[in-house]
């Protein structure tokens, strides 16, 4: 996958795939629209990124999620609001602005993460990404401002530091959604199919099999599985 900039001096905003044509916002949500593809398309090419980049991204962020599962050891799919609930981060549904998927309340000492029961979830992956999120908000101490909001809402100005808890965050619900120890085995297990593909076009059938059937192991979206699976090497 290769970056996507709206402009030099701030954060990819999207991913592209040069094989399969996929665009990826800088989220674990949905693909863009027509009008997104457009949009982007019109930022210019690709620039080029070292695949060790994206691995590389958010360490601390990785390693905390990575804490949180050695302690209370899940399986896979991670039951991540039961684990939010176990850690003091009960979840709760309430009226947010409609662009916000969620966002953190309360005070230091009681914090809820809130979802917004306005906002139309797709689907139960991007519910659960939305959780992962605003739980690694909140595991890393991010502002109780904070807030989640839907791929590809633009706002007019970032806050000191947002655009790095973003990226945090993302980090930190990759890690805790798709651990990559977990990650590499379930590839490990499925690569026989890729393996056995014969030409070009059937290989990327079965990468989009081995793919699909990830994402539904461990409950995330195929876009998230596939980015994981790039961040992990698995996948060329």
């Amino acid at each position: 996958m290769a970056p996507r900039f709206g402009s030099e001096c701030e954060p990819p905003i999207a991913w592209s795939c040069p094989e399969c044509g996929l665009f990826q916002l800088e989220t674990g949500g949905r693909p863009f629209s027509q009008e997104e593809e457009a949009a982007v398309a019109s930022l210019g090419p690709a620039a080029p990124v070292a695949r060790r980049q994206l691995s590389a991204r958010s360490p601390k962020a990785a390693s905390q999620a990575r804490e949180l599962l050695a302690t209370f050891r899940p399986d896979v799919p991670v039951d991540v609001e039961g684990l939010a609930e176990r850690i003091g981060y009960p979840v709760r549904w309430r009226a947010l602005p409609r662009h916000q998927r969620g966002g953190i309340e309360g005070g230091p000492e009681r914090r809820l993460l809130v979802l917004n029961r306005d906002y139309p979830f797709h689907n139960d992956a991007e519910r659960r990404w939305a959780v992962a999120e605003e739980l690694g908000h909140a595991v890393l101490g991010h502002s109780a401002l904070v807030a989640s909001d839907e791929p590809g809402h633009a706002r007019g100005m970032l806050e000191p530091g947002r655009a790095a808890q973003e990226r945090d965050a993302r980090a930190f619900a990759a890690e805790l959604l798709m651990p990559a120890g977990s990650v590499r085995r379930g590839f490990e297990r499925e690569q026989s199919i890729i393996l056995r593909a014969l030409g070009s076009d059937e290989r990327a059938q079965a990468v989009r099999t081995v793919i699909a059937g990830l994402a539904r192991e461990f409950r995330v979206s195929p876009q998230a599985m596939r980015i994981r699976l790039a961040e992990l090497e698995l996948l060329h």
